[in-house]
């Protein structure tokens, strides 16, 4: 997509909570401007995430981050995170909401990540911290 950050963040209003948790691995893709896109990218190696590929889902109420190191040609599960199905902190309507762990490396125990189904492959995530919600961040992860 290379809609603006504003843009997006309109479309994730428009768009419906998932009925159930997914299954799956669902490869990661940063969404918005070209600038966006290579900082958030680049941002992630310092924050415990290198190497990260995406998400995965096994249908109960934990979620795994998969990281995909380029040495290694098998994905690592790291930073369980919590899902459920609730209302959003970003319009109070329902969102599939997954959350870290209080094990997670700093800063990720205050993240979290909001989906909604932008189609049958596809779920559109907004990223923010829990004290600045309204910052929220937009990215895709798509069924592999």
């Amino acid at each position: 997509m290379t809609m603006s950050l504003s843009q997006i963040k309109k479309q994730f209003f428009e768009l419906k909570a998932p009925s159930s948790f997914p299954i799956g691995n669902y490869k990661a893709e940063w969404l918005g401007p070209k600038w966006f896109q290579v900082g958030a990218s680049f941002s992630l190696n310092f924050m415990s995430f290198r190497h990260w590929w995406g998400k995965s889902f096994d249908g109960s109420d934990i979620a795994y981050n998969l990281f995909l190191p380029p040495q290694n040609p098998e994905f690592q599960m790291r930073h369980p995170m919590n899902l459920s199905i609730g209302k959003s902190r970003l319009d109070g309507n329902p969102s599939l909401i997954l959350e870290y762990t209080k094990n997670a490396p700093f800063p990720w125990p205050y993240f979290v990540d909001e989906f909604r189904v932008l189609n049958e492959t596809d779920l559109l995530g907004m990223n923010y911290s829990k004290l600045t919600p309204q910052l929220a961040l937009p990215f895709l992860i798509r069924k592999s």
